[in-house]
Parts: structure tokens; C-alpha cells; sequence
């Protein structure tokens, strides 16, 4: 017997499968070329990895659009290149080898982010602030990764490899000595007290890796708000443009659902933003 929904059930359906839809595109959106000169591991071993890692992002995001990233190693230490491939891809090198999996994780799920954020290279004083979150999503994809691994790696056989993502990741969070600061005068007395430091050295590790620990907490309560770093660079940062600016801007380019979101992390930092409407259809 065919059933006929009633029209609040059939655009509820309708509305679920959207978004089935869009996660999907998104999860699909990646592509991922890997040139595995230098890096003494199986290319697809590599792919693998890094799209599992990337999954973790992009499975929390809607409508993404189709991006290649062309994955090469480095003997410098990770980087996103400005500069785009022949085909516009972007291209990302990784400073690992051989089959350190977790490594090849979190360093792409830093590279990825910082592609996801529409990374741009101008004024860079507020650069800190996406290298903390681009060391927030390093930190997420591994913790999240381990979980996943425990019942659908990307082999079957790697499933014993879970525990080591998570062990990374804690190794990572017991080094970042900052954080206890942090925990005993405030991120918003931290932040006034670096904030000249950071402006300057914005790839600080032991600065912007401390400020991640209390970003993750916020992220993994919030995952879904992982779409909002697609609006973080979405125009241009003017010479001199002060965190709060640069927070405003944000705000106002998110979309509704993630307006809150992005207020909270400002208070996190002391910082109030100004009121803003938004225009909806």
C-alpha cells in the first residue's frame, strides 16, 4: 500500500534529506592527490589517512564546494601554499614519513583547516587566531579519528591503531605548559597579556596551541559550528585591523546559526561584539 505523507511530514523528509545531502557533498567535496616522493609510505596508505582526518571537518559542514588539495612532503615543516597548482589546487606539504599515521593527521587536519578557513595572505595580525584553531582542529580530527577508527578504519587491520591517535593528541595537549597559565589568571587576561607577542609571532605553537585546549573543549560540545570557519577570511584584513574587528567581521559574515557561536568565543577572549542583524528571506 503506497502511503502519502501529509505535507508537514513530507517537507520534514524533505528537509532531513537535505541535509543528508549536503553533509554528504561536503564529505565528498575533497579531493586529494598525494605525490608520495620522499615520503616512504604507500600513496594510498596516505590518502587514507589524510581523508579521514579532513572527514572529520567536512562531515560538520553544508554545501561545500569541490576543492583538490595536492598533499607533497616537506623537509621545512607543514605549510598551505599561497600559491595554487596548475589545475588551482591547493597545495599542501606535510613533514612526516613512513607509516607515522597520526602525524600525517595532524598536520593535515591543520593544513585543511587553514583551506577551509579561505586562508589569505594579508595583514597578519590577527593570524593567531587561525593558527589556534587550525591547532584546534589538529587536536578534534585526532581525538574524533581514534573514535572512528575503533570500528571503521580505513583498512580493517588498522583498527588496532585508534589508541595511538588519541595518545598523540594527549602527548601534544600535556606539552602546551601555557594552558596552565591560562587556567590560573583567564584567557582574557592571557590574551592582553600575549597579545602583542601573538600579533607578531602569530605561528607561536606554545601560545596558540595553550589558546586551542580551551577552543576544543568549545568545538567538541559543538561540532556542527565547525561550518562557521569557512566565513573567517571572507574579505581581506585591512592593515591594523584589531582582533575585535577582525571578530565583528566574522560574526557578521557567519550565517544565523552560527552567530552565537562565534559571540561566545569572543567573550571567551573579554571581547563584546556589537549588535548585528542579519537579513533573512
Amino acid at each position: 500500500m503506497k502511503i502519502i505523507p501529509t505535507a508537514s511530514v513530507a517537507l520534514a523528509v524533505l528537509l532531513s534529506c537535505t541535509a543528508s545531502i549536503c553533509h554528504a557533498d561536503s564529505t565528498k567535496a575533497l579531493k586529494i592527490k598525494i605525490n608520495p616522493e620522499e615520503f616512504n609510505a604507500s600513496r594510498a596508505d596516505i590518502e587514507a589517512v589524510c581523508r579521514s582526518a579532513g572527514d572529520q571537518l567536512l562531515k560538520q559542514m553544508q554545501g561545500v564546494p569541490a576543492l583538490t588539495v595536492q598533499v607533497s612532503r616537506s623537509s621545512q615543516g607543514p605549510i598551505a601554499l599561497f600559491k595554487r597548482g596548475e589545475k588551482g589546487e591547493f597545495q599542501v606539504k606535510l613533514s612526516t614519513e613512513k607509516t607515522f599515521w597520526a602525524q600525517y593527521a595532524y598536520q593535515f587536519s591543520h593544513e585543511i583547516c587553514h583551506v577551509l578557513c579561505g586562508y589569505e595572505n594579508d595583514f597578519r595580525g590577527n593570524l593567531w587566531f587561525e593558527e589556534s584553531l587550525c591547532e584546534t582542529a589538529s587536536l578534534y580530527c585526532l581525538r574524533a579519528m581514534s573514535r572512528v577508527w575503533r570500528t571503521t578504519p580505513p583498512y580493517g587491520n588498522w583498527r588496532s591503531y585508534a589508541p595511538a591517535l588519541l595518545d598523540y593528541a594527549d602527548t601534544i595537549q600535556k606539552g602546551r605548559e601555557d594552558y596552565v597559565e591560562i587556567l590560573r589568571i583567564g584567557l582574557p587576561d592571557y590574551y592582553q597579556r600575549h597579545a602583542a607577542h601573538l600579533c607578531k609571532n602569530p605561528t607561536d605553537r606554545k601560545k596558540n596551541g595553550a589558546i586551542a585546549l580551551v577552543l576544543l573543549t568549545l568545538f567538541e560540545r559543538n561540532p556542527e559550528q565547525w561550518n562557521s570557519i569557512r566565513w573567517l577570511n571572507s574579505s581581506p584584513s585591512p592593515q591594523g585591523e584589531t582582533f575585535g574587528e577582525y571578530l565583528t567581521k566574522w560574526h557578521r559574515a557567519v550565517p544565523q546559526q552560527h552567530t552565537v557561536f562565534i559571540d561566545n568565543i569572543a567573550s571567551l577572549f573579554g571581547i563584546s561584539l556589537p549588535a548585528t542583524s542579519k537579513i533573512t528571506e
